[in-house]
């Protein structure tokens, strides 16, 4: 029986709560770019919304992976805020600082009906959107339902969606969030899922990101679960697609294994294998993703 309830908080405690906003803010000044904040209000809460950019005719969303939030994009906003007007989101169900009333998200309609009203709030019928990891199941699966809406998708290292992943990023999840989890844990499970990279910047937003996980009141399971579509699930995908893998065999033995599958699933898709990157692309090689994204952007030609 599905649970059409949740807490009335992304975090266990206020105290909880308090150091996640703290580090929240903090990891916000890695941010190279003005931005104003905004909270939406739809079916299931206020949505916590980052803006950047000047008004333009061209409208990206933004959706951040599992337990991430809009503070996860700090190497990309300025960049593309040159290009888009961007809506960089804190999910409604996990992260970041929006704020739910009790309402669950049970199944992607409720993510459907969620983004619709912060469309409708902000009166747009076209708009690009981006995803890293489960958000870009999440991307690709709003795209399936309003595919007249999506000028262009672009998905960043895509969890499940095209083929299984790897069956060892399971028992390491386990390891990490089920048995006897700790930050400790958690931080390792992190670096393991990155590759290894790290720098300054890095280390700061996953303080942040340790905040979410270990204050924060979602679980793993707690939210929609992705799965793998088949290509004729995705015939009415015909708008532009941009596809970034990392090259480093993190959620796939081997990642052009995982090009041929996103391939198959939507042939005129653009997808590209980013050397000696991990699952956290968009921070580990910015510059290259953010071109790479700019010039998907350009020849796209979004109206």
């Amino acid at each position: 029986m599905k649970n059409h309830t949740a807490p009335k908080s992304l975090y266990k405690t206020d105290e909880g709560k308090k150091i996640a906003y703290s580090s929240y803010d903090r990891a916000m000044d890695l941010w190279d770019v003005e931005y104003s904040e905004e909270f939406v209000e739809t079916d299931y809460g206020k949505s916590h919304i980052i803006i950047s950019g000047a008004e333009n005719e061209n409208s990206l969303f933004i959706l951040p992976g599992l337990f991430g939030d809009a503070t996860m994009w700090y190497p990309n906003a300025g960049e593309l805020s040159e290009h888009y007007k961007i809506y960089t989101l804190d999910m409604i169900n996990y992260g970041g600082k929006s704020q739910p009333i009790g309402k669950a998200i049970n199944e992607f309609n409720d993510y459907k009906i969620w983004f619709n009203q912060i469309l409708n709030h902000y009166k747009l019928d076209r708009i690009a959107v981006m995803g890293v990891s489960y958000s870009s199941w999440l991307a690709l699966s709003l795209a399936r339902e309003m595919p007249n809406t999506f000028t262009s998708i672009i998905l960043l290292d895509p969890s499940e969606t095209f083929m299984p992943m790897n069956g060892g990023i399971a028992w390491k999840g386990f390891k990490a969030f089920m048995f006897f989890p700790n930050r400790n844990k958690y931080s390792k499970f992190l670096d393991w899922l990155g590759g290894g990279y790290s720098n300054p910047d890095l280390l700061l937003w996953r303080e942040h990101m340790l905040d979410v996980i270990e204050f924060g009141s979602t679980k793993m399971f707690d939210v929609p679960q992705h799965r793998i579509y088949k290509p004729e699930e995705l015939i009415m995908i015909k708008m532009p697609v941009l596809i970034l893998a990392g090259g480093k065999p993190i959620l796939y033995n081997d990642p052009e294994e995982f090009k041929s599958n996103a391939l198959k699933a939507i042939p005129h898709a653009e997808v590209i294998i980013v050397q000696n990157a991990g699952h956290g692309l968009n921070m580990e090689k910015p510059d290259y993703v953010n071109t790479s994204i700019i010039e998907f952007i350009e020849n796209s030609k979004i109206d």
